[in-house]
């Protein structure tokens, strides 16, 4: 016998046992030691979930598939989930705002109910799945979909991605439901604008840059030769490192294409704690622990 998931009740008890488990305090305790995250930090908390609400609402969702087609560069990727990442998160900021949080401590959450996250997630659906929005590349949502069907497509996942952000909140709190996303951001996208190591990451790439010894190019410097000069717009390695450090939406193409040619994502960066085994994630489906796989920057 299975129930209307179709799942039999050994499974079904499995995977009750398993969410049973995840606690604010596993959440806490995996932010500090998978990510070395401080979780009680309100503003990187919110880094964090603005990164797990992008990659779980807008980059793996059918949008990667058009990505896959040629519809978007690696370079577009890069600058398209950058400024999603930042739009989310100011939107965040200003809900916190409007919800009367002043506090840089993450306990404030506690004073927010599931009623004020359903209407920032009404906010977030009607942003993310407007056809008109124009993306870095120029482009709308609406030109990039290139019909109904696929933006349709788009609209569902998002609807059913952000139904389930709010929804894990209503079985076990707001400040659970954001910690859960603040994970999957933490964890499954170290390699993402706004993550905490970006900046070290930002570092080490225009440290190589100068360098065609590092080992980052391979034997004998042979990967940066094959990438050939520098776009002019990648030159300045001041301007470049605060762009990449600031909005690296604001790229022009021929430099965002050049530097992930260019590796910035697999750099071999330092980390302040052990390297995460597992991303821990939410959807309409509930909360599930996944291999770790680290997404494009």
């Amino acid at each position: 016998m299975t129930n209307d998931d179709g799942w039999s009740p050994e499974l079904q008890r499995v995977i009750e046992e398993a969410q049973a488990m995840m606690t604010d305090g596993v959440m806490e305790e995996t932010l500090r030691d998978k990510a070395g995250v401080e979780p009680s930090h309100l503003p990187t908390l919110l880094d964090l979930v603005a990164i797990g609400v992008t990659n779980g609402a807008w980059r793996n969702s059918c949008i990667e598939n058009w990505h896959a087609e040629g519809r978007l560069s690696d370079g577009d990727m890069m600058r398209i989930n950058s400024y999603t990442t930042d739009a989310i998160r100011r939107r965040l900021q200003g809900w916190c705002i409007e919800s009367g949080i002043t506090s840089a401590s993450s306990t404030a959450l506690a004073k927010i109910d599931v009623e004020d996250v359903d209407v920032l997630a009404g906010r977030l659906f009607r942003w993310l799945t407007n056809a008109e929005r124009r993306l870095p590349t120029g482009m709308t949502l609406g030109e990039l979909a290139g019909s109904v069907e696929d933006l349709e497509e788009y609209e569902d996942h998002a609807d059913r991605v952000l139904g389930g952000f709010v929804g894990q909140m209503e079985e076990k709190g707001v400040r659970f439901g954001l910690l859960c996303t603040a994970c999957h951001g933490a964890l499954a996208c170290s390699r993402w604008w706004a993550h905490p190591t970006w900046p070290d990451r930002v570092e080490h790439f225009i440290r190589v840059l100068g360098d065609a010894t590092d080992s980052h190019w391979g034997p004998n410097g042979e990967r940066r030769e094959r990438l050939g000069a520098e776009p002019l717009t990648v030159q300045d390695h001041y301007v470049l490192r605060a762009t990449l450090l600031e909005s690296p939406w604001k790229l022009d193409p021929t430099a965002a294409e050049w530097i992930v040619a260019a590796g910035i994502g697999y750099l071999n960066v330092p980390v302040r704690s052990n390297q995460p085994v597992l991303s821990i994630t939410a959807d309409a489906d509930g909360v599930s622990a996944h291999p770790l796989a680290d997404g494009a920057v």
